[in-house]
């Protein structure tokens, strides 16, 4: 069952970390790909007893592969047309200099020009001002990601709107899309699919038995979307486990503060022996006060991996983590700008992200940005007509 015994506060301000159903879109589901379409829905059916956890088992080993096709499949229509100007609005934080990297590769492909804005999450005017410049050099599409509309769209909208210029927000939770948002990247189906993944990992790692303290900091609004998922594939599919949820700030999370509310909440619950965040920068430096406190037997879970949490993975004291995309995130960005500038849909595909459960079984590369297929560059520039 759920016990929720502690909030520790909210906070304003979302960030990119990682980096977010379908219902929730607007986009044509036309020509996505049925792996993908499948990938999001969890492979272990809601059940009850030992028949949960052997699908969790049999979900989990699947999960452990990588893939191999990106999710989007239909090509353009047409070759892209060169010399256009594409925007990225840049926050401070490492994920989103991650994406620059990929918008870089992706714009060159096909001979755009990529202009990036930098913005800081703490003050939304930066981001607010970035959108109003970025307008100065006619862009084809402006993208940004984190901070959820709700905090820039009504000073940031209206002149989209006049300018014609769509906008393409990415890993910031569920969000309407219309005639100026055209897509959301990285969005409920990719996050879903991430707190499914998880949930299976400990249900199945703790044959039904877990008893989990859950780290996450509900004012990223496209976490929630993987604690929900998270959550709710625990109460539905393990009946003898058991989440205690601790929940931090943005200030607190960022500040270093995660840990040692972890290690505080571990100390008053010496039952528990699985930590799960949604995000893994929140536990960077864990494995390390666990043993300093003499916690030497806590698993540690999660999605959004940094390098660290990977590293750690590779030592055995982390546990599992999904991997964020992100250079595939900038690449599927730049796709939905072009299927819009080509009156094509913009289909569930770039909402999805490609996904693995990384773990001491599965094989994975220690980097920033998690970059399977690793040909996904070659079948994007396939789809896009290039050489």
């Amino acid at each position: 069952m759920l016990n929720n015994t502690r909030r520790v506060g909210g906070a304003a301000a979302l960030v990119l970390a990682a980096m977010l159903a379908a219902s929730c879109s607007s986009s044509t589901t036309g020509g996505s790909n049925p792996s993908a379409a499948s990938q999001a829905a969890d492979p272990a059916s809601s059940s009850s007893g030992g028949s949960s956890v052997a699908a969790a088992v049999a979900a989990t080993k699947l999960a452990e592969q990588a893939p191999t096709t990106v999710p989007i499949t239909t090509p353009l229509a047409k070759p892209a047309p060169r010399g256009k100007t594409f925007v990225w609005l840049q926050c401070e934080l490492a994920q989103c200099k991650d994406m620059t990297n990929g918008f870089r590769a992706a714009t060159a492909a096909i001979g755009w020009n990529l202009k990036v804005i930098t913005y800081q999450n703490a003050e939304p005017s930066t981001l607010i001002a970035g959108f109003l410049q970025a307008l100065q050099y006619h862009p084809v599409a402006v993208s940004a990601g984190g901070l959820p509309v709700a905090v820039w769209g009504s000073q940031v909208l209206p002149a989209y709107q006049k300018a014609n210029v769509p906008i393409i927000v990415a890993y910031v939770g569920p969000q309407k899309l219309d005639k100026t948002i055209i897509a959301n990247i990285g969005g409920p189906i990719a996050y879903t699919n991430f707190g499914n993944v998880v949930a299976n990992w400990v249900i199945a790692d703790s044959g039904g038995k877990a008893k989990i303290l859950f780290y996450n900091v509900p004012d990223f609004s496209t976490f929630r979307v993987f604690a929900d998922a998270f959550k709710q594939k625990i109460a539905s599919d393990c009946p003898g486990c058991n989440l205690t949820d601790l929940q931090g700030t943005i200030a607190q999370a960022e500040g270093g503060q995660s840990v040692p509310a972890i290690i505080s909440a571990l100390q008053r619950n010496p039952d528990i022996k699985y930590v799960v965040t949604d995000d893994g920068a929140w536990v960077v430096g864990l494995p390390s006060a666990l043993k300093a406190a003499g916690l030497t037997d806590v698993k540690i879970a999660g999605q959004a991996a940094t390098v660290q949490n990977l590293a750690d993975i590779k030592q055995g004291t982390e546990n599992a983590f999904t991997g964020l995309a992100l250079h595939y995130g900038a690449w599927a960005t730049i796709d939905a700008a072009l299927r819009h500038l080509e009156g094509m849909p913009i289909i569930d595909g770039n909402s999805a992200l490609p996904t693995q459960l990384l773990t001491d079984k599965a094989s994975f590369a220690v980097a920033d940005s998690y970059d399977k297929p690793a040909d996904f560059e070659a079948q994007m520039k396939k789809l896009w007509h290039v050489p």
